[in-house]
């Protein structure tokens, strides 16, 4: 683990954590307004995050790709804000629970809609990023 902190610089390592911890609590704000508690309902919050989270990461990994913004800055903004935003075992877990509750249709939904989704939220925001990037 010495070895591994050792290659990332401290203030890498800062970044990504601080980039987390504030991605983290707006997964929170952003799911509590949207917890909606049903059986058979989509779960809409983790979806929203995913979903926004693709479109941000992408427009981010664009935008601020070298040399726009220092290593670190980069580090903050997309594996952790987007990391600390965006939730796999979330929507793992209700996937699961969507499928154990009987709602299996829903749950092949929601995981293709998901993964699809988000792959295009993903390409607008990086295409939005170029076409900013072009204007400057």
């Amino acid at each position: 683990m010495v070895g591994v902190v050792a290659v990332a610089s401290v203030k890498s390592v800062f970044a990504v954590a601080l980039g987390g911890a504030v991605g983290s609590a707006l997964r929170y704000l952003v799911t509590i307004v949207l917890l909606r508690p049903s059986a058979n309902a989509l779960p809409w919050g983790t979806f929203t995050v995913n979903i926004t989270g693709a479109l941000v990461l992408g427009f981010l990994a664009r935008y601020f790709a070298p040399p726009n913004a220092s290593h670190p800055l980069v580090l903050a903004l997309t594996i952790g804000l987007c990391g600390g935003y965006t939730t796999f075992s979330t929507f793992t877990l209700e996937l699961f629970t969507l499928v154990e509750r009987g709602a299996v249709g829903r749950g092949i939904l929601y995981a293709v809609a998901s993964v699809v989704v988000s792959y295009g939220a993903f390409l607008m925001g990086n295409l939005a990023a170029r076409m900013l990037r072009s204007l400057t």
